[in-house]
C-alpha cells in the first residue's frame, strides 16, 4: 500500500467515519487526565465483500519529549497481522496501513473484501517512547440480506452525529473570537550539537487549520524557514537536521493545533538569534518569540597527558575543547587518601572559528610523591554545559601510566661448573627512580623461592634523555652440577605496579669446559713408532668427540684412536685418547699431527698441531774429544745421543788462523768417519763421528775446528768448537804430550810454548 499524505496531514489527525459510534466521540471530547499517551477505537460493521477502516487515534501530550516515530502492531485473534516501526511496514495480504498517518495520530488498519471469518476482536497496540496503550475494535461482518438492518443503523447513527455536530458548531463559534497562542517552550538550555525541539500551541481555532510560519531573526533582520515536511523516514529526518530545520504541526482535540520546530543549535549559527512561531487564522494574527540566549557547547575531546620534565617534575596538561561560553573553573588537588591539597596550575585560552573556545591547564607535580601508591591527583573542571562537574584522577598504578619499567628476559648465558656466571636483566623506561630488584632461587625438586643475596650492590640507575631511568639488574653466581635444574628469579618491583614483574632463567643446564692437560704426552713405543696421549679432563656432559689426522699441510689423513672415560667425584668427566703415528713420518719436518677436540660447551672446535720441532727427543751434543796431538794422525771425536727420529746430519768445518769465517774441509787431508746410528733402550739414537787427519805445524797451528750436528727436531743447528790447535815443532816432546794429556798442566804449557815464538 502506498503512504500518503503530507504536511497537511497535521490538521487530519482524527478521522470521524460515517460508522463512528456517539459513545466514541462524547469520550474523545472528554478531558485528559495527564496521560502521555492515549489511544481511541470504535467497533465497526461491514457488509460481506466491502472494505472496512478499522479505526484507531492516539493522542500525545504535549509535554512529552519523545521525538521517534511510534511503533503500531495490529493483532487479530492474538496474531500479529500488521507492524509499523522504525524498521519499516510489514502487513498481512488483503491489510494496509498507512506509515505517514501514524506520525500524525491515525493507526488505523484497512482491510479489503472482507469475509465472515474476518468478524472477530481486532487489538491495536501503540507503543511511544516507555509509554503502551491497547485499543480494542469490534468488527461485525454482515451479508446482504442483513443489509436493510444495517442502513437503519446508520440512519439513526447520522442523526446523532448531526447533533453532535451542531453542538461542536455552537462551541466553535462562540470561542472563533479568543484565539490564543501560548509561550514557546523549549529548553531551559540549549546545547551545541544536540538535538532539540521548540512548541508552540494555538487554542480556540474551530474554523479550518491555522497557517503557521516560523521564522529565524538574526541582527533585526528576518528569514523565513522552510516547511520541510517529515515523510516518517527516520533517516531522512536525521539527514534534515544536520543542516535546518525541522517544522512538524500537530492537531490537538477539536480547536488547538501544536506546531514544533526540531533543529540542533550551533554556537557559531545560532548565539543571538531569536526564533518567531507566527500563527495566522481568520485574518488574525499572533507570534511568539524566543530568544537562543542561553546556548553552551559542552567540553569535547577531553585529554590529559603527562610529560616528564627535566627538574624531576611531572608536568600534566589538560585540554577541553570546543566549549561555550568561556567561563570554566579548572580545580587541581593532590596527596594523599583524603588528605587532598590545592595544586597551582597554569590556564591558556583560544578562541575557534566556530566560537568555542580550546583550554590547556598545566600543572607540575614533584615527581617523588609518586613513589607512594597511594599519592592521588585528582583534576575537576565545572562549566554551564555540565549538569554537574566532571574529574579525572590519576595515580602511579593506572593502567593507562605511560612509566612502568619494561623488564626484559634475562640474558642467555652458559652455566659452567665452578665458572663464575654474571644473569643480567634490563630494566628501562621506568619513573620515578623507585626500582626494587630481589634474586631468588628455587631448587630443581623444590617449589620453595629463596632469595639470594645480591653480589652487585655498587650498580647503580641511569637517566636517559627522556627522564626516564634504565638499571641492568645483575647476579654472579658458580653454579655447580649439582645445581642442575635450578631456576633463579629476577622479580622487579615499582610503584607503578600492582604486582612485581618476574623473569625467569627456566631450569638451569650446568655444563663443564674440557681443559687440555698440558703438555700432551709422547712416547716411543715398538716398530719405531710414536705414540701421542692427550687427556681433557672436568667436562660435562660425557659427549665428546675427539679426532686426530696426520701429513703434510693442507692434506691430512685421519688416524683411529683408542679413548678411555671416567667419571670423577664431582660429576665431570676425563677422557685420555691414545694415537700412534709411524716415526720415520717425522723425517720431515713439513709432517705434523693434528688432534682436534669439540664439546657442546666450546664456541668451535679446540686444536692442537705436533710436529716433530715438538719433540722432547732433541739431540745431545757432547763436547768434542781432542787425542794427542804428538801422533801423526789424530781423531777427533764427538758423541751425539738421545735424538729421535734417526735423521742425524753431521758436518765439519775449519777456521784456520786468519780466517774470518768457517770453511769446509778438504777430502785429501781431512776424513770423517760414516755416520752409525745406534737404538738405545729408550727407543731413541746415538752415534759419534770423527774426524780424521795429520796435524801440520804450517797450515794447522792456531786453527779451530767445528761440529755442526742438524735434526729435525731441532730448530738450528747445535755447533761444538774446539780451542786453536797449537802444534810443537818437537811433536814428541814430553812437555807437549803432557800438555795434551795433562788438563790441570794445559796452561803452563801453553804459556811456555808462547814464550818460545814470541
Amino acid at each position: 500500500m502506498g503512504e500518503a499524505g503530507g504536511a497537511g496531514g497535521a490538521a487530519k489527525l482524527l478521522h470521524f467515519p460515517k460508522t463512528l459510534s456517539v459513545g466514541f466521540l462524547c469520550l474523545l471530547f472528554l478531558p485528559r487526565a495527564g496521560a502521555v499517551l492515549d489511544i481511541f477505537t470504535s467497533s465497526q460493521r461491514a457488509l460481506a465483500g466491502s472494505d472496512v477502516l478499522l479505526h484507531c487515534n492516539f493522542q500525545i501530550e504535549k509535554t512529552s519529549q519523545n521525538h521517534e516515530p511510534p511503533t503500531v502492531i495490529w493483532y487479530f485473534q492474538d496474531k500479529e497481522i500488521a507492524r509499523y516501526d522504525n524498521k519499516g511496514l510489514s502487513l498481512s495480504p488483503r491489510t494496509s496501513f498507512n506509515g505517514q498517518a501514524a506520525n500524525m495520530g491515525d493507526a488505523s488498519l484497512s482491510l479489503a473484501n472482507v469475509s465472515i471469518s474476518d468478524e472477530g476482536i481486532y487489538r491495536c497496540h501503540v507503543v511511544y517512547g516507555q509509554e503502551k496503550k491497547d485499543g480494542e475494535v469490534v468488527l461485525k461482518v454482515v451479508d446482504k440480506r442483513s443489509r436493510i438492518a444495517m442502513v437503519i443503523a446508520l440512519t439513526l447513527l447520522l442523526v446523532a452525529g448531526l447533533g453532535i455536530a451542531a453542538i461542536i458548531w455552537k462551541d466553535k463559534m462562540k470561542a472563533s473570537r479568543s484565539m490564543t497562542v501560548s509561550e514557546i517552550k523549549g529548553p531551559e538550555k540549549l546545547l551545541d550539537g544536540e538535538e532539540t525541539a521548540l512548541y508552540c500551541t494555538v487554542s480556540n481555532c474551530p474554523q479550518g487549520d491555522p497557517q503557521v510560519t516560523w521564522i529565524e531573526e538574526r541582527s533585526g533582520d528576518q528569514w523565513e524557514i522552510p516547511q520541510c515536511q517529515n515523510s516518517g523516514d527516520p533517516g531522512e529526518a536525521e539527514q534534515l537536521l544536520g543542516d535546518s530545520y525541522l517544522i512538524t504541526c500537530r492537531k490537538e482535540g477539536l480547536q488547538s493545533y501544536c506546531s514544533s520546530l526540531r533543529f540542533v543549535p550551533r554556537v557559531g549559527k545560532h548565539r543571538d538569534v531569536t526564533l518567531i512561531c507566527r500563527f495566522v487564522w481568520a485574518g488574525k494574527t499572533k507570534e511568539k518569540r524566543f530568544q537562543c540566549t542561553n546556548i553552551y557547547a559542552k567540553p569535547a575531546q577531553v585529554s590529559v597527558v603527562p610529560s616528564l620534565c627535566d627538574s624531576e617534575e611531572i608536568l600534566y596538561s589538560l585540554t577541553l575543547r570546543g566549549f561555550y561560553p568561556r567561563d570554566v573553573s579548572i580545580t587541581w588537588t593532590c596527596g594523599v587518601g583524603d588528605s587532598q591539597e590545592k595544586t597551582q596550575s597554569r590556564e591558556q585560552y583560544e578562541e575557534n572559528s566556530d566560537l568555542t573556545f580550546n583550554m590547556c591547564s598545566e600543572a607540575r607535580i614533584p615527581g617523588n610523591q609518586f613513589k607512594d601508591p597511594a599519592f592521588r591527583l585528582d583534576m575537576t573542571w565545572e562549566h554551564g554545559s555540565l549538569d554537574a562537574p566532571e574529574y579525572r584522577a590519576f595515580s602511579i598504578q593506572d593502567p593507562d601510566y605511560p612509566w612502568d619499567p619494561i623488564v626484559e628476559p634475562i640474558q642467555d648465558t652458559k652455566f659452567l661448573h665452578n665458572s663464575p656466571t654474571t644473569l643480567q636483566c634490563n630494566i628501562s623506561e621506568y619513573f620515578p627512580d623507585a626500582l626494587t630488584v630481589t634474586w631468588l632461587r628455587k631448587g630443581a625438586e623444590s617449589e620453595e623461592l629463596t632469595e639470594v643475596p645480591s653480589t652487585h650492590p655498587e650498580m647503580q640507575s641511569c637517566q636517559q634523555e627522556d627522564n626516564t631511568y634504565s638499571y641492568t639488574a645483575g647476579l654472579t653466581i658458580s653454579p655447580k652440577l649439582r645445581d642442575q635444574g635450578a631456576e633463579y628469579i629476577c622479580r622487579v618491583a615499582h610503584p607503578s605496579l600492582v604486582k612485581p614483574i618476574e623473569r625467569n632463567t627456566g631450569n638451569i643446564n650446568v655444563m663443564a669446559q674440557p681443559m687440555l692437560l698440558e703438555p700432551i704426552e709422547m712416547k716411543l713405543v715398538d716398530n719405531n713408532r710414536v705414540q701421542f696421549s692427550i687427556t681433557l679432563r672436568s667436562f660435562y656432559p660425557q659427549d665428546i668427540h675427539i679426532n686426530w689426522s696426520h701429513g703434510e699441510s693442507p692434506a691430512q689423513f685421519e688416524q683411529q684412536s683408542q679413548n678411555k672415560l671416567t667419571q670423577q667425584e664431582d660429576l665431570t668427566h676425563e677422557v685420555t685418547s691414545v694415537c700412534t703415528f709411524p716415526g720415520e713420518n717425522f723425517k720431515d719436518v713439513k709432517y705434523k699431527v693434528h688432534v682436534t677436540w669439540n664439546h657442546v660447551t666450546l664456541e668451535a672446535p679446540e686444536s692442537r698441531e705436533l710436529w716433530v720441532t715438538d719433540f722432547p727427543w732433541r739431540p745431545q751434543v757432547g763436547e768434542i774429544v781432542v787425542p794427542t796431538l804428538g801422533k801423526k794422525k789424530v781423531a777427533l771425536s764427538c758423541e751425539i745421543s738421545g735424538y729421535f727420529p734417526d735423521a742425524l746430519t753431521v758436518s765439519w768445518f775449519r777456521k784456520g788462523e786468519g780466517d774470518q769465517s768457517d770453511n769446509p774441509l778438504p777430502e785429501k787431508r781431512y776424513k770423517v768417519s760414516d755416520l752409525t746410528s745406534a737404538r738405545q733402550e729408550d727407543g731413541t739414537f746415538s752415534s759419534e763421528t770423527q774426524l780424521t787427519f795429520s796435524p801440520d805445524q804450517k797450515t794447522d797451528q792456531g786453527a779451530e775446528f767445528i761440529c755442526r750436528v742438524g735434526h729435525p727436531s731441532l730448530g738450528h743447528l747445535v755447533e761444538r768448537r774446539i780451542i786453536p790447535l797449537v802444534v810443537a815443532r818437537n811433536s814428541q816432546t814430553e812437555e807437549q804430550d803432557q800438555n795434551t794429556t795433562d788438563p790441570t798442566k794445559k796452561k803452563t804449557a801453553m804459556e811456555k810454548l808462547r814464550d818460545k815464538l814470541f
